[in-house]
């Protein structure tokens, strides 16, 4: 589904996937390329070994970046899971956190390389975030609603098994 090489950006070819846009895939295409990039170029600013190491001079930031990029990759990892079930508000909403942590992760990468930048790009993240969150709240709203009961359920139906009530399908004594 990639086209590319390193020095390209990201583009979905047309004749797979039955030449329809997936603008998820293509999303987490472009971060991925935009990490190497990135982290590439990090590379280069710190090889003279004049600077010293991110770890160093930027040691919370570097950190956080591993923290988020701890999360992107475990919310995608989640969302291609959830991605086969049928249940496709917690998909989506998981492809959203996904998003979320990976945009974070190429402006973290952005501060480290450029503070000036990284603190604008930054700024306007948390812009867009928060008026994407107050745009969608109420449907935010239901979606917790449906997870919450969602998990309710799956643990009450835990504490019957484990307190030795039969599950519905042994109550004929088979075993």
């Amino acid at each position: 589904m990639y086209g590319g090489t390193l020095g390209d950006p990201p583009r979905i070819l047309a004749g797979e996937g039955g030449g329809q846009y997936s603008p998820p895939l293509a999303v987490h295409k472009y971060i991925f390329f935009l990490l190497g990039i990135l982290g590439g170029l990090l590379g280069v600013k710190h090889a003279t070994g004049d600077l010293p190491s991110p770890f160093v001079t930027d040691h919370k930031t570097v950190q956080v970046f591993i923290a988020d990029l701890f999360a992107y990759v475990g919310a995608l990892t989640t969302t291609k899971i959830l991605q086969a079930s049928n249940n496709t508000n917690i998909y989506e909403w998981m492809n959203n956190i996904s998003l979320l942590c990976g945009t974070l992760a190429v402006i973290l990468m952005a501060l480290l390389l450029d503070p000036n930048f990284g603190w604008f790009t930054l700024a306007c993240w948390v812009v867009s975030v928060a008026t994407i969150v107050t745009k969608s709240y109420q449907n935010l709203r239901r979606l917790c609603t449906t997870v919450v009961g969602y998990v309710r359920d799956k643990m009450k139906e835990l504490m019957m098994r484990l307190k030795g009530a039969e599950e519905p399908e042994n109550q004929n004594g088979m075993p």
